[in-house]
């Protein structure tokens, strides 16, 4: 009993370690853009490059419901296979999100300092928010339910993070917690954390989409958040 718990954690830690590193390469054009450029000269290419995480998350989500059900998965095939059968939705969808962004952060800019600034500047930080929550979610949606369409998927996962916020609140505490780890100490942060802390979302975006599950018939998402 013993040792079939150790295979196990020994298992997990092998598979998020391998994770981290195949999420790293596959985001590598965002990742190189983001730590060797200044952010204020190099947003255009941020942007350019930013559908290269949608991939790669997707396929991390992919893996982890895999070892969930069977410790013993090839890691490194499953997220090759996985990449390859979500990347062109994923993407499309932190493509979309990173439009939305952007469309956020120049009304922020332009509304500073300005006396609507007051009252708008919280509304779009409320949406950009948003923007970003939906998208992590709807990440998972591509791969759960692959036979979806991406729109439908939105429109749940918006209504469903907004529905459980304290899921969400976990999801953007560890993003962030990883954020600030990799403005630390880049290298070792993206090696050792990116593979756990897209597990911890992974395991809340799950819970987030658990209602689609027995509910997805419907056409109106807001009858399905309320289940």
């Amino acid at each position: 009993m013993k040792y079939e718990i150790y295979n196990r954690v020994f298992n997990t830690a092998y598979a998020l370690l391998i994770t981290s590193v195949l999420v790293v390469g596959a985001s590598a054009p965002f990742l190189a853009v983001l730590l060797f450029t200044p952010v204020t000269a190099g947003w255009p290419l941020l942007a350019l490059t930013a559908p290269f995480l949608g991939p790669a998350v997707a396929a991390a989500h992919a893996v982890f419901g895999s070892i969930a059900q069977d410790d013993g998965t090839q890691v490194v095939r499953g997220f090759l296979r996985a990449w390859r059968r979500h990347a062109r939705r994923a993407a499309l969808v932190v493509g979309a999100a990173t439009a939305v962004l952007l469309v956020l952060a120049v009304d922020v800019h332009v509304a500073w300092g300005t006396p609507v600034g007051a009252l708008a500047i919280p509304v779009l930080a409320v949406l950009v928010v948003l923007t970003a929550v939906t998208a992590l979610v709807t990440l998972t949606g591509v791969v759960e339910h692959s036979d979806v369409p991406v729109r439908k998927l939105v429109k749940a996962s918006l209504f469903l993070a907004v529905r459980r916020p304290h899921l969400t609140a976990v999801s953007l505490t560890v993003l962030w917690v990883l954020s600030a780890a990799v403005a630390a100490v880049p290298v070792p942060a993206l090696a050792l954390l990116t593979g756990p802390a897209l597990y911890v979302v992974w395991v809340g975006s799950r819970a987030t989409l658990r209602p689609i599950r027995a509910a997805w018939s419907t056409t109106d998402p807001r009858a399905v958040a309320t289940r």
